[in-house]
């Protein structure tokens, strides 16, 4: 024959209540921890835009030293590169230019200079041909019309 065992009722309930218990404790557990992982992104987050801030204030107070050491180093790079270029300039004056003014090359513009130079000297010897001619045609007029009244 078989047994029947018969459970304990203050068994079955002494199990229940804690597996109420248990479940109740889960709950909080589980309640806590997501309030844990609130709290945590809460004080990131608050964390970030104070450190944000600090930053924007350490930017503010660098600002001015930031622009002087900028200003400092351009006027050093520009000082450096006019003193680079002059060296340049005197170099290609030295090697190039300067041998160069033994040859005596004209410029389009001394050209232009002189060729209208030319063109004055060219107008003046006319206006001193034309104004010799008609010198030495009056003398000649006066000669002939001499000559021409001593025949008579």
């Amino acid at each position: 024959m078989k047994e029947i065992q018969m459970s304990n009722p203050s068994s079955n309930l002494m199990d229940h209540i804690n597996a109420e218990q248990l479940l109740a404790q889960t709950r909080e557990g589980l309640r806590k921890l997501w309030l844990c992982g609130l709290g945590a992104y809460s004080l990131a987050t608050r964390s970030s835009m104070q450190t944000f801030e600090t930053l924007v204030r350490e930017g503010q107070a660098m600002r001015p030293k930031a622009r002087q050491q900028i200003e400092e180093t351009s006027a050093e790079l520009k000082s450096s590169a006019t003193a680079t270029i002059e060296r340049g300039e005197n170099l290609v004056r030295e090697r190039f230019l300067r041998p160069l003014d033994f040859v005596i090359l004209a410029t389009r513009h001394d050209i232009e200079q002189l060729s209208l130079r030319v063109i004055q000297l060219s107008a003046e010897v006319h206006k001193l041909a034309s104004g010799k001619i008609k010198s030495l045609e009056k003398p000649a007029a006066k000669a002939e019309a001499g000559t021409i009244a001593s025949s008579a």
